[in-house]
């Protein structure tokens, strides 16, 4: 079996459901729409994510489910994130638990020059991200833009948000929202550790910092 597919369709081993075949035809279709709107032809995308052009070509015809691994590196290729490709492509109508016990507590620097923890709590299949983030850095770092639209709410302490050169005080249970596209960044505003949830809706999770 191709290392690349978790399971095939039409030309391959037979779908079980065909709720399977509809989510993998609309993974397809969202694939393909985003590469289009990329300027990129299939045999460049193959050579971004490092798959093979048939079995990208089979994805988009709905014929081949890839695996997360490959999911990602397309994902990558495209600018966006595996959450987005996937949201819609699974059945909304059952509600998805994520327990604290199953999710992971990463360093926030991993997105960057980032201080604290982060901790991813919505499904993947979302059609948006949700991160829960327990420090702040304490001075202003880089801007951050990027397409998309994102919320910050503050469980705790308190976090200064610069937003392009305006800078807004945000307390317990204060939000912000606004276009990504914008400058931004934060800062701890206070010696009590900062908990706050960020959630964001976007095509792509690929950050520019700017100096």
């Amino acid at each position: 079996m191709n290392s690349e597919n978790v399971a095939v369709g039409a030309g391959g081993a037979r779908l079980d459901r065909v709720d399977d075949a509809e989510r993998i035809r609309r993974l397809g279709a969202k694939v393909r729409t985003l590469r289009k709107e990329r300027g990129l032809t299939l045999k460049a995308l193959a050579q971004l994510s490092g798959l093979s052009h048939p079995f990208l070509s089979q994805v988009e015809r709905g014929l081949a489910r890839p695996s997360m691994n490959s999911l990602h590196q397309i994902s990558e290729a495209l600018g966006t994130n595996a959450s987005w490709l996937l949201a819609g492509s699974e059945n909304t109508r059952e509600a998805t638990v994520v327990r604290a016990a199953d999710t992971s507590v990463v360093p926030a620097s991993e997105l960057g020059e980032m201080d604290g923890l982060r901790r991813v709590v919505a499904p993947e299949a979302s059609p948006f991200q949700v991160v829960e983030f327990t420090g702040a850095p304490d001075s202003f770092r880089e801007y951050w833009v990027h397409d998309g639209f994102e919320t910050i709410y503050v469980i705790s302490g308190a976090v200064d948000v610069d937003l392009d050169g305006e800078i807004f005080r945000l307390e317990p249970s204060d939000s912000i929202s606004y276009d990504t596209r914008q400058p931004h960044r934060l800062r701890a505003a206070t010696d009590e550790t900062v908990k706050l949830l960020m959630i964001e809706a976007s095509p792509g999770f690929t950050n520019v910092r700017l100096g």
